[in-house]
């Protein structure tokens, strides 16, 4: 039992700088260290931060933002993922899909109606598992590859 306690995972709202490392481990190691992580609205009153967390490690990262998108115009209270990650010691442990389900309730729970992200073609398949539709129209995103934008609607 005690082994089993030791490899619980718990999602949480972290700080902004939490993320940091495995952002630039995971997602942006082609940026210099881990300072150049920083996403300009890192520290807006909206933002939302959440990690999955291990042994007080942090696994798994999600950053959300209060964001509008022309394709979902109609959304009266947008949010937009950015900086998934999960740490690559830890995939296939459901980390992302818990942060994921963590995530979806709290900010549901605060009025958000609609949460978007660009998916990387990597991670497609992990979003249409929670629920996510896609737009089937690819687009670059420079030094990271091929994207499609995803959104879970929760006006149906």
């Amino acid at each position: 039992m005690d082994i089993m306690k030791k490899m619980m995972m718990k999602v949480s709202n972290i700080t902004a700088e939490s993320t940091y490392e495995l952002r630039h481990k995971v997602l942006w190691p082609h940026l210099a260290n881990q300072s150049d992580c920083t996403i300009a609205i890192d520290f807006r009153d909206d933002a939302r931060h959440f990690g999955t967390i291990m042994n007080n490690q942090v696994i798994g990262i999600g950053s959300f933002f209060a964001t509008a998108h022309d394709s979902f115009s109609s959304a009266k209270k947008p949010y937009r993922l950015r900086a998934m990650a999960t740490d690559p010691n830890f995939r296939g442990r459901n980390a992302g899909g818990q942060l994921i389900k963590f995530a979806v309730n709290d900010l549901r729970d605060q009025g958000v109606d609609l949460i978007w992200c660009d998916a990387r073609k990597v991670a497609i398949g992990f979003y249409e598992k929670l629920g996510f539709d896609r737009i089937d129209e690819w687009y670059e995103k420079p030094n990271v590859g091929p994207h499609q934008l995803m959104f879970l609607d929760f006006r149906k």
